[in-house]
């Protein structure tokens, strides 16, 4: 995608300053990483205009990356937006110290719940868009059973993602709204020190659940603390109840499993 068409107005900020290249699933998006800046690519959806949206919502409230063009060509979306600092919280940096890790994860969730969402324009983030577009995943055969989590499919769990989806549609929990990322795993969560630095990937941020975040974020803690990243070097004996304990709730069985399940189609 070296050669793909870019609107005017980013090529008047990018130029042809260098760029690393960051490929986004299979979808032909692409993420093109510049010193200053970051060049969002990909087919225009509801959370491509979402995230612009919160981004400007949100400006000065949280620290998200400043998006100076949001523009759509031919039905591709194009999102130039500002670097964020620090790292991810899935450095070696922060893995390798727990207790910090684990209470950033909590701090940025709390920033968070500290937004008012009463006048929130963003709705991709509603539990009735969420199924929308689990329906459309599940109708369209884009659920990658292989990379969901043991017990979800099989002998043990349901039968197929069709089945899964009729059971999410059939129990929905009784809402707790607060503002969510949407996909809040800690890569999409920046950390300079002590101090969450900034939020990224925000097509799923607005007002729902406060475990839609929670039950991402424990699944994240998990997955990187037992060492499925790191070739199964196991770096800390993560429990749910930590992240619980640094948020200062209790344990919703129900809701955990419901919107830990909820994202195993997508």
């Amino acid at each position: 995608m070296n050669n793909i068409f870019l609107p005017e107005e980013i090529r008047d900020l990018v130029g042809e300053k260098k760029y690393t290249v960051e490929k986004i699933g299979e979808s032909g998006s692409e993420v093109r990483i510049y010193d200053q800046f970051v060049l969002k690519i990909q087919p225009h959806s509801i959370e491509a205009d979402n995230e612009y949206a919160a981004a400007a919502w949100l400006k000065g409230r949280l620290p998200l990356p400043s998006i100076p063009v949001y523009t759509v060509r031919n039905n591709t979306a194009y999102t130039l937006m500002s670097r964020v600092r620090g790292k991810m919280l899935c450095d070696m940096e922060y893995l390798k110290q727990p207790e910090l890790l684990i209470g950033l994860a909590a701090k940025g969730i709390k920033m968070m719940w500290d937004i008012d969402v009463s006048d929130c324009p963003c709705n991709a983030s509603k539990l009735s868009e969420r199924l929308r577009a689990a329906e459309y995943n599940v109708a369209n055969g884009l659920v990658d059973i292989e990379n969901t989590e043991p017990g979800t499919f099989g002998k043990d769990g349901f039968k197929d993602p069709a089945e899964l989806l009729a059971w999410l549609k059939s129990n929905p929990p009784e809402e707790d709204i607060s503002l969510t990322h949407g996909d809040y795993c800690l890569p999409n969560v920046f950390a300079l020190g002590g101090e969450i630095s900034g939020f990224i990937d925000l097509g799923k941020m607005g007002p729902a659940d406060k475990w839609q975040d929670i039950a991402i974020a424990i699944r994240s803690l998990s997955h990187n603390f037992s060492g499925k990243y790191t070739d199964g070097k196991k770096i800390f004996d993560f429990t749910a109840q930590m992240l619980l304990d640094a948020l200062g709730i209790e344990m919703d069985e129900e809701k955990f499993r419901y919107y830990f399940l909820l994202d195993e189609l997508f």
